[in-house]
């Protein structure tokens, strides 16, 4: 299964000489989805893998309604990137998972 979100790229600390941080990274449909990166194609990667370790768990319940881009307001200093992965390419063996209980829970593919 593909999954995908917009990420927002905020650059408001951003800084060519990497003398400040850089780039604030985060999914406005999971908003406890953040990252943040160097560099655009650092910011990309840290996204993906962001994406990837916040939904993989959220798979057991339901995953939350993509915002359309025309629906999300971009201040000046922010940009939108089209941020996905497919499940089946990665291996759950490789995760543990725990509830809110600290029972570990199994992961399965439909």
């Amino acid at each position: 299964m593909k999954i995908g979100y917009y990420a927002i790229f905020d650059y408001n600390e951003y800084d060519e000489k990497e003398e400040a941080y850089g780039i604030s990274i985060s999914f406005p449909d999971i908003p406890e989805c953040i990252s943040c990166a160097r560099s655009e194609e650092e910011g990309l990667l840290m996204a993906q893998e962001a994406l990837k370790l916040n939904t993989l768990t959220m798979q057991v319940y339901e995953l939350p309604k993509m915002t359309p881009l025309k629906d999300i307001n971009l201040k000046d200093n922010e940009k939108a990137f089209y941020i996905s992965y497919n499940t089946e390419d990665i291996d759950l063996s490789e995760f543990t998972f725990y509830d809110d209980e600290g029972n570990v829970i199994s992961l399965q593919r439909k």
